[in-house]
């Protein structure tokens, strides 16, 4: 018989001390019991208000026998969506959640690859076709004039890191030194970058020894502001996956942070696409000399297309170096095809999936369902209708949608998301059910 390693009198159990996923379901019994011990239908009853609240359909609920399932010995496999919902049903407590989240990657095997980053003193190099975001950086050059940090949040593809490391080299000369991760928070192939790596880079960057770097994490942090006090750094924090991940690498120095989701700072800048004037002139200097052609409006129309999205005008570039002879109108024409044949280019699906697929389940759906709308914009109603929600719920799932960047305004999809989620209910959603959320929508309608 095991030795009772988790048991707690005064505190929640440790989910750190697991190595086994038969010592994380013992940690996990151990946190029920220290929880008060709540039955498995009470804990259920919890994570079923906290899903609906945030969307989750009724057929996606949790059951009681597998919510008791999760605390059985013996498992071979480890459900970290419900394990994380009964962690907050026990202990709603964000220290907590993160540290069962670092247990659950763990056991899981995904620590290996997550502790291996590579942090630098040097900004990447600039793009030589960097053009606009003239009011961004003179925002960002301000907002950077006090210490702490400044998040640089927006979609999938707009530029946020080209507009950090441009900032950063413009700032450049105003510091002594600058440090740079990229912390794979949406990262095609490897998790998200571990805190204590990068404290751990980062502390070798700033003179300290190998053997005298500490090995818990609030400790690296603290020797971390410690050794950032007296000197001139500019901190730039790429692709943080969310609040949590850059908990413990801000300080007092000025600090860049880009992210695809909202992340709650005081100093927000939140980036949008091109206008027509700035994508007319990225292609301008991407590719310079490449005639019009017969349609004057032919740079116009490829911006449309590419929704004025930095990454869809450069992947149109790229293509437009490599097709000697090709005016911009047949550039154009060529994109209006593949509009009409709803065909995007494998980078814009691949980046827009990576925020996709961090959504839960109910998410997605509604996301699906949100690109059946026939208008250009929906009200909470009509999204409600549509993914068969109250518009309590509704309201709750459009602001998750948002803050994922996923949703803009209120409320509207982006030209290319709106094309990702249409060509996923086509893959996922059966016609009968996509035919149900039309019909609920026109009933909803015709009840105004």
């Amino acid at each position: 018989m095991r030795p009772e390693r988790f048991r707690a009198v005064g505190s929640p159990p440790d989910p750190g001390q697991a190595g086994t996923l038969a010592e994380l379901v013992e940690a996990l019994r151990a946190l029920k019991v220290w929880a008060g011990d709540p039955s498995y239908e009470v804990i259920t009853t919890r994570i079923n208000a906290a899903w609906q609240a945030a969307g989750k359909p009724a057929g996606e609920l949790a059951r009681r026998t597998t919510v008791a399932d999760c605390f059985r010995e013996g498992r071979r496999r480890v459900n970290t969506e419900l394990v994380a919902a009964i962690v907050r049903a026990l202990h709603p407590d964000p220290g907590a959640m993160a540290h069962w989240r670092q247990a659950l990657r763990v056991i899981s095997g995904e620590v290996e690859a997550a502790a291996q980053v590579r942090v630098q003193d040097e900004l990447p190099g600039q793009l030589v076709e960097f053009t606009g975001r003239t009011a961004e950086l003179e925002q960002l050059a301000k907002l950077l004039t006090s210490p702490g940090p400044v998040a640089i949040v927006g979609m999938a593809g707009v530029g946020k890191s080209q507009l950090a490391t441009q900032a950063g080299h413009l700032l450049r000369g105003t510091v002594e030194r600058v440090l740079f991760v990229n912390l794979r928070g949406f990262h095609e192939g490897q998790p998200p970058a571990e805190p204590g790596a990068v404290l751990d880079g980062f502390l070798r960057l700033l003179g300290v020894p190998g053997h005298k770097v500490p090995h818990g994490l609030a400790d690296r942090a603290a020797l971390y502001r410690e050794r950032l006090q007296d000197r001139s750094t500019l901190v730039i924090l790429d692709n943080a996956a969310d609040p949590l991940q850059v908990e413990d690498l801000l300080s007092s120095s000025p600090t860049l942070v880009t992210s695809r989701l909202d992340l709650d700072f005081e100093r927000t800048l939140r980036v949008d696409s091109f206008s027509t004037a700035e994508a007319a002139e990225y292609l301008a200097v991407a590719v310079p000399g490449v005639e019009v052609g017969s349609a004057a409006d032919a740079a116009e129309r490829i911006a449309r297309r590419c929704g004025h999205l930095p990454l869809a005008l450069g992947l149109v570039a790229g293509h437009m170096r490599t097709m000697t002879g090709w005016t911009l109108t047949d550039h154009a024409d060529r994109l209006d095809e593949r509009h009409g044949e709803r065909r995007l280019d494998p980078e814009v699906v691949l980046a827009i999936d990576l925020s996709y697929q961090r959504l839960p389940e109910a998410l997605q759906r509604l996301l699906r369902l949100l690109a059946l709308h026939p208008g250009a914009s929906f009200d909470v109603n009509e999204a409600a209708a549509l993914g068969d929600l109250d518009a309590a719920s509704a309201q709750v799932a459009l602001g998750e949608l948002r803050r994922h960047h996923l949703v803009e305004g209120r409320y509207r999809l982006h030209s290319l998301v709106l094309a990702y989620a249409q060509l996923r209910a086509d893959d996922l959603d059966p016609p009968r059910l996509r035919r149900a959320a039309l019909d609920r929508l026109s009933a909803a309608l015709q009840g105004l």
